[in-house]
């Protein structure tokens, strides 16, 4: 019997942790799309979930997410972005530079990414997670130490798909508060508004 429990202990601390979880609460929907928002235990940041759909292939989708020199051109305030490293077919470093109103401080993150696929439902995860120490800091910029999320494609049929966007950051530093804000709401609103315009064009 004390095996049994033994083995059940950790699926009952993820559990756990599932149902501590605070509740999403709808924050804006806009133009086809959702954005809510929760609070996380132990952060001053929110949390936000981004969702949308599209009328575009699941296949177009990720090809512009492998585009990672394009995706200033549609992720809001993105600066500059790369890949750094390769280090699988379906893993590696990024790195992105967020342009900021002055006299904020331009943040950076050094990003780890990892890519899940599954056939049926045709989907497609991509899980972000900081790695701050894959790159040493620029001078003058504040390095985004604490990031987690993904990125979720799932088709629906052939010429449409969902699209889900998800993160948590301490972007570091001092924010005031409309910053915060808006790093919850308006950026993922805005950046999957300018997404959807490139994967329909």
């Amino acid at each position: 019997m004390q095996m049994r429990i033994s083995s059940l202990l950790p699926f009952l601390a993820l559990a756990a942790a599932i149902f501590a979880e605070e509740p999403w609460i709808r924050s804006l929907e806009k133009a086809g799309i959702v954005i809510e928002t929760r609070k996380v235990s132990g952060s001053d940041y929110k949390e936000f979930r981004a969702t949308m759909r599209v009328n575009a292939s699941l296949q177009k989708s990720l090809a512009v997410m492998q585009d990672f020199n394009g995706y200033k051109s549609w992720m809001k305030d993105c600066k500059e972005s790369r890949r750094l490293v390769e280090l699988s077919p379906s893993s590696g470093i990024v790195y992105s530079l967020q342009s900021t109103p002055w006299p904020i401080s331009e943040r950076e993150a050094v990003v780890r990414y990892s890519y899940q696929k599954t056939a049926k439902p045709a989907t497609a995860l991509i899980w972000l997670a900081a790695a701050p120490d894959a790159l040493p800091p620029t001078p003058g910029k504040v390095r985004i130490a604490k990031l987690k999320g993904y990125w979720r494609f799932r088709e629906l049929d052939a010429g449409h798909t969902e699209v889900i966007y998800s993160m948590h950051s301490e972007p570091g530093g001092s924010l005031p508060g409309w910053a915060a804000a808006g790093m919850v709401a308006h950026l993922p609103f805005e950046t999957l508004k300018k997404l959807r315009e490139v994967l329909e064009r």
